[in-house]
């Protein structure tokens, strides 16, 4: 995508659709479903939403908004305050890392991608939980939540497909 083909309320839109999302999976996180299992397994459906931000937003608020709903989970989720917010701008920078290459990419190397770095910051979860004393995960369950994290990349990415696309249909100029 070129910028002269997007226009300012496409950009308004890929902004604050994925941020919107992202607050609300970590508001859904708290809906009682009367399943322990589920509390112990973080599965880390924000990261589609941040994925997709990362390739399209452009200045500097999505990276602010990105750590401070970092501490908005933090807070929600009793893990130590820049516990989330770490994974979420590692996670964030990882893939402006890799925007050159998403860009255009074939959806099969997207969700590649995002499996790869779903499971490095699992990896890093799972590390930096064990270090901090304050939370004990599983690593059997750190794992299951990052490959449900990465199955689940298709449908949730449904919802963000349309966001991406030219609203010139005959691209740039």
């Amino acid at each position: 995508m070129v910028a002269a083909t997007t226009t300012p309320a496409r950009r308004f839109l890929q902004t604050w659709v994925p941020l919107l999302a992202i607050f609300l999976l970590i508001v859904a996180e708290h809906v009682p479903l009367g399943r322990d299992w589920l509390t112990n397994m973080d599965i880390g459906f924000v990261f589609v939403p941040m994925l997709f931000l990362a390739r399209y937003s452009e200045g500097f608020f999505a990276p602010i908004a990105i750590l401070l709903l970092g501490v908005l989970k933090d807070v929600t989720s009793d893990t130590p305050i820049g516990f989330w917010s770490f994974l979420f701008c590692v996670f964030f920078i990882l893939v402006l890392g890799q925007r050159q290459l998403l860009y255009n990419a074939a959806y099969n190397t997207v969700w590649a991608t995002f499996g790869f770095l779903c499971f490095l910051i699992y990896t890093v979860f799972y590390v930096l939980a064990v270090l901090s004393l304050s939370v004990v995960p599983s690593f059997a369950a750190t794992m299951l939540g990052a490959l449900l994290t990465v199955l689940a990349f298709p449908l949730f990415n449904l919802a963000f497909d349309w966001l991406s696309q030219d609203d010139d249909p005959l691209g740039a100029y």
